[in-house]
């Protein structure tokens, strides 16, 4: 009796585990889907009055023909305003930032994407916020 019982656990984990492999297979085989993002970075953190920061904008999608970054500050309570964009597709965008006054600065990447060379633009995405403090 001991034999059967171990018979039938032994053909019941086989068949859990035939199940669990054939789900991890299918699993593997789904669609394809396009991968993309904006991204901002500081050089750092922290800044004094007078010093500068390196800040990038990157990122990209690959469902789109033409993609721009661009890059965007606020200041304390203002709006945010464009620093720059990249004039070329697919390139990241770089500025070194002087701090000019008090209070928390904050960058931003925004991504806009055109189907064609000369097509209208679009925000296809924009990045979280990256904090720099100035003392």
């Amino acid at each position: 009796m001991a034999a059967t019982t171990h018979r039938v656990r032994s053909a019941a984990l086989l068949a859990v585990g035939s199940a669990l492999l054939a789900g991890s297979v299918l699993a593997g085989t789904g669609t394809a889907y396009a991968k993309s993002g904006a991204y901002v970075s500081a050089g750092t953190s922290v800044l004094r009055i007078g010093q500068s920061a390196q800040v990038t904008a990157s990122g990209g999608d690959d469902s789109v023909r033409y993609t721009y970054l661009c890059l965007d500050e606020r200041t304390g309570g203002s709006g945010w305003h464009v620093l720059g964009c990249a004039s070329q597709p697919w390139h990241a965008y770089t500025r070194s930032v002087r701090a000019t006054s008090r209070g928390a600065e904050q960058f931003r990447a925004r991504l806009l994407a055109r189907r064609t060379l000369t097509g209208p633009l679009w925000v296809d995405r924009v990045s979280g916020t990256v904090t720099v403090l100035v003392h």
